[in-house]
């Protein structure tokens, strides 16, 4: 079976139709540590990233916070709100410099009705990412959280992975409460499950940074092999 890659909807145009859109937005530079978005905000605006990265995350009520996407160059943030007038319900903070084309969120909309192939471009990229988010809520439903600690551990290999004669070293420093916020977790349970693994030597930790000795032992918790996503990454 050919496995699907996490697309973004930028890289899925024609340069035509790149250009199209890159011409009817302002690009705007917003600084690390910025909110774009918070929830209960009006869904005015639509951003697509040229470059830096932007962390979604939830709150609940309880104020536990939880961290469910990353997204870079080329993907679309604000995009949920196309076609309504639901308000965010996510909040989104930019994590690294970014430069981003920001768009009226109507404006959006007519150069879907305006342009077929843009439109469809937007359907499949919109049907990919839904794929993308349904896995990794899957890994934290199904495997509790567990699974969803090692999920992250394999997002992460994927995205910083770097492979060396130990392993998988995970090029980003992590706190044990970042782990929690990803997995929906308090930061307790995660350093006791991170203890575990490293008791098993599956990993070890050094000055925050992670390396994955046995990564075949998370993806068969996780039964992977029965993924049909390639591109497992945050």
């Amino acid at each position: 079976m050919k496995k699907e890659k996490k697309l973004t909807f930028f890289d899925g145009l024609r340069e035509e139709e790149q250009q199209l859109l890159l011409s009817k937005g302002t690009e705007i530079s917003v600084q690390k540590g910025t909110s774009l978005f918070l929830e209960g905000d009006e869904p005015n605006h639509i951003y697509l990233i040229q470059s830096g990265k932007i962390r979604l995350s939830k709150t609940s009520a309880e104020g536990k916070v939880l961290f469910f996407e990353l997204k870079e160059k080329s993907d679309l943030v604000g995009e949920l709100s196309l076609y309504n007038s639901l308000k965010i319900s996510f909040n989104a903070e930019v994590i690294s410099d970014a430069i981003m084309i920001r768009y009226d969120r109507s404006t959006i909309e007519e150069i879907c009705t305006e342009n077929g192939d843009i439109a469809i471009a937007f359907m499949k990229w919109f049907s990919a990412h839904n794929n993308y988010i349904l896995a990794q809520f899957r890994d934290l439903i199904f495997c509790g959280k567990t699974g969803a600690l090692y999920s992250i551990l394999i997002r992460l290999s994927n995205s910083h992975g770097k492979v060396n004669k130990d392993g998988i070293f995970i090029n980003k420093k992590l706190t044990n409460q970042e782990l929690a916020n990803y997995v929906g977790a308090t930061r307790e349970s995660v350093s006791r499950m991170l203890k575990s693994l490293i008791s098993e030597n599956i990993i070890s930790v050094d000055s925050k940074y992670i390396t994955i000795h046995q990564i075949g032992y998370l993806q068969e918790h996780l039964r992977c092999e029965y993924c049909t996503f390639s591109e497992c990454k945050l």
